[in-house]
């Protein structure tokens, strides 16, 4: 099978560096962003330092919105014209209506698998390149969709915060929880649970070079259940490079093969705010 049979989609929010998805032929259809009553496609004309400032200005945030199923239709008619088959990554089902967009418009279509990564930001990058490995070994795009979403429960998910006020302000967090942070001088970790939802998973305390210090590590702590091929260090903007330096030094310790390190783009960032890290990992 040539390799350009497959097509490999995925939502704007896997967040995967765009030499990565340049490189490995990847088609990113953009979720949109709303700031007042402009509307701007995530990674195509808005970057999240203008939802940082956006934020500051109007101390509001900016509204994101699903794909809708036209646009995923126009991206599968084009394929589908070209005698091509898709394989596409969604956003959670549970954090968006993307999927059951994805889902709708591939209803016209024969060869178009809709996977839900019940995950986000690169965590779903993952998925994205593990359909790639599979396509450029010649892999149907059926057996591609039946391979990732098995591959879904093992995704290792979760990031570490500075501040609750960008889930508060988006809807994602009740003011009780961000209450309690703010006055215990509490750094949430959020993880993405088996239904794709988001919740609090530890609590960290101190100042943030150490808090980013103690997740990197519990993070790392059960690397030896991880598939070592790939992992990804991302963050949403004001993170020390040294940190950024720490993480990726650990995963290489602990003998990570790919180490690749990203920015969540404008979908991501509008709900978690800057200062945000994240490791990814697949588990075995």
């Amino acid at each position: 099978m040539a390799q350009n049979e497959v097509i490999i989609t995925a939502d704007s929010t896997c967040d995967l560096p765009a030499d990565i998805t340049a490189d490995r032929g990847i088609t990113i259809i953009p979720l949109s962003i709303l700031l007042g009553d402009k509307e701007y496609l995530d990674g195509v004309d808005i970057k999240p330092q203008d939802i940082y400032a956006f934020a500051e200005c109007e101390n509001a945030l900016p509204k994101t919105a699903a794909v809708p199923p036209s646009r995923y239709y126009d991206v599968f008619e084009k394929a589908a014209n070209a005698g091509e088959k898709v394989v596409h990554i969604s956003l959670s089902s549970a954090i968006s209506t993307s999927y059951q967009n994805a889902c709708i418009a591939a209803e016209d279509f024969d060869n178009v698998y809709v996977v839900d990564s019940k995950s986000l930001c690169t965590a779903m990058g993952l998925l994205v390149l593990k359909a790639c490995d599979m396509r450029d070994k010649g892999m149907d795009a059926k057996k591609i969709a039946d391979k990732i979403t098995k591959l879904v429960p093992k995704l290792r998910t979760g990031f570490v915060l500075d501040s609750l006020e960008y889930l508060h302000k988006g809807g994602r967090c009740s003011g009780i929880a961000r209450f309690g942070a703010n006055v215990l001088a509490i750094k949430p970790s959020i993880a993405v649970n088996k239904d794709g939802a988001m919740e609090i998973a530890k609590k960290y305390r101190g100042k943030m070079d150490s808090v980013y210090r103690q997740y990197i590590n519990d993070c790392f702590a059960e690397a030896g259940k991880a598939d070592t091929s790939r992992v990804v260090v991302a963050t949403s903007g004001g993170v020390d490079p040294m940190v950024i330096g720490f993480a990726k030094g650990v995963a290489e310790a602990k003998g990570f093969s790919e180490i690749i390190t990203a920015d969540a783009g404008c979908t991501i960032s509008s709900h978690c705010g800057p200062k945000t890290l994240a490791i990814f990992y697949i588990k075995k």
